[in-house]
């Protein structure tokens, strides 16, 4: 999803302020379980490959939460893949960004999905899983501080995972519609029995382009 860098840059900076403060002085309501990438082929059309990263969740409302429910939880996923250059001789690593927020997630394990589409796994080919990862969670704008299973393994260490959302932040809009959430690819009634509900958005209509002089 394309995100205003205004929201997104505020959502960063809650995120590193606050997770040594506030986050730490409240049990969390939502937490990363996992994360895992997978090859996946939509029902409609099983010869083309997606990239699917699945976030797993774990969910425990307060005990005065109506219905037992953690209301407004923003998902992000945020990817580094590095790359050859075109001369195939320097690396170089490109971010990805996609978000959405759940209206409401029930107590117990949830999952939230994005996707690469075939034309990045075709042009990138990918051999395995990427290997620089992070997820950022939110509560009704709240940032949840983040645990273990939020990033990557090679972003086990705190200032390993700030210096790759820094930078990040930085790359990722570029690359913004190359990773989209479930309910914009053909994927979006494959989970009926799983899939949460989302508060949609549109992605802002970029303004039309001007011929050169």
């Amino acid at each position: 999803m394309l995100l205003q860098r205004a929201n997104v840059l505020g959502w960063f900076l809650l995120t590193l302020g606050l997770a040594g403060a506030h986050v730490f002085s409240r049990a969390a309501e939502v937490e990363v379980a996992a994360v895992r990438f997978a090859p996946a082929r939509p029902a409609s059309n099983p010869s083309v490959p997606w990239l699917e990263a699945t976030v797993g969740l774990n969910v425990v409302p307060p005990p005065d939460a109506p219905g037992r429910m953690v209301s407004r939880v923003r998902v992000q996923l945020w990817v580094g893949v590095e790359t050859l250059a075109l001369t195939g001789s320097t690396a170089r690593t490109e971010y990805y960004r996609a978000e959405v927020e759940c209206l409401a997630l029930p107590a117990g394990r949830s999952e939230v999905r994005f996707y690469f589409p075939p034309e990045w796994v075709k042009r990138d080919q990918l051999p395995g899983a990427p290997r620089h990862w992070a997820v950022e969670l939110a509560v009704a704008g709240r940032a949840e501080a983040p645990v273990r299973a939020a990033s990557a393994t090679a972003l086990g260490e705190a200032a390993a995972r700030r210096a790759f959302l820094v930078a990040a932040l930085a790359g990722a809009p570029a690359n913004d519609g190359w990773l989209q959430p479930q309910y914009f690819t053909p994927f979006a009634q494959e989970y009926p029995r799983n899939t949460v509900t989302f508060v949609r958005r549109e992605p802002s209509l970029a303004p039309p382009a001007r011929a050169s002089p």
